[in-house]
């Protein structure tokens, strides 16, 4: 109660001063009575004066308010303006990292050494596997470019697998990581052979056919036999590198694990040995 009649003698008090300052510039203006009433007028500006100073400084915070309202829709414009640009820098190194990628790839056909002097026809990959159950990825060659079934295909690093189907423009070709592939290998300085089976995406090879006289070691090179066979490859070209040897050497039975050289989650450009195992 106290406050609303407080608030209300403020405001008559405020009403009388802002009269009063009317009536002196009225007076003003007519000029006759304007040397009687200077100091009336005087008076009644350092009375207002005080007043006006504790408006002005009453509103300024809602000034400061619209004020920091535009300032703080300019920095969200340029905040977001920066954010659009730095979108564009991250696309931009991704993008020329991935060229340099693929660059990298087509480069590594050029001169491979385990082709000898088979020839090759260089394909792009155009679409990868859809199934955890048959790893297969299809290539931009066909029996147009001399490509066949059961030709090796391979990557600057090594072993892919075989071509399972050929069109005249596209190919099928079946990765040495899928089950049911099959692939004759050597590995050790006596070149045991034995045969690398896939054990599914992302899975190392798994050796099967190792006798206790052969004495497989984790870091030993491992690569196409050449032995004639039902999957037979060329002999030499890289399939990967062992990683694990379980239980250990002497053992009638082991398990031996070896990682591929080729990487199947970013291969793009591959080449297709045109050879065929003999008939």
């Amino acid at each position: 109660m106290a406050t609303t009649r407080r608030n209300t003698s403020q405001r008559l008090t405020l009403v009388i001063l802002l009269l009063a300052s009317i009536t002196v510039i009225t007076l003003d203006y007519r000029g006759s009575a304007s040397r009687d009433i200077g100091s009336l007028r005087s008076a009644a500006r350092d009375v207002i004066s005080p007043i006006q100073r504790g408006i002005s400084a009453a509103l300024r915070p809602v000034g400061n308010f619209f004020a920091g309202a535009v300032n703080y829709g300019s920095a969200a414009a340029e905040n977001g303006r920066l954010q659009n640009e730095i979108g564009t820098l991250r696309r931009q190194v991704l993008e020329n990292a991935q060229a340099e990628h693929q660059l990298q790839q087509i480069l590594s056909l050029q001169h491979l050494p385990f082709v000898q002097n088979i020839p090759t026809a260089d394909a792009e990959v155009i679409s990868g596997s859809t199934s955890n159950f048959q790893l297969t990825i299809e290539i931009d060659r066909g029996t147009s470019n001399g490509v066949a079934v059961g030709m090796p295909v391979v990557s600057g690093a090594g072993l892919v697998g075989d071509v399972i189907a050929a069109g005249s423009s596209t190919s099928v070709v079946q990765l040495m990581t899928d089950p049911r592939s099959d692939v004759g290998v050597s590995f050790g300085p006596s070149s045991s052979v034995a045969v690398a089976q896939g054990q599914g995406a992302g899975a190392p090879l798994s050796l099967l056919d190792v006798t206790a006289s052969m004495t497989p070691k984790v870091g030993e090179r491992v690569y196409t036999s050449g032995i004639t066979g039902a999957n037979n490859y060329p002999g030499g070209i890289p399939v990967g590198y062992i990683t694990s040897v379980s239980p250990p050497n002497g053992s009638l039975t082991r398990t031996v694990l070896v990682q591929p050289y080729a990487s199947f989650s970013d291969i793009q450009y591959v080449s297709v040995m045109q050879w065929l195992p003999p008939a």
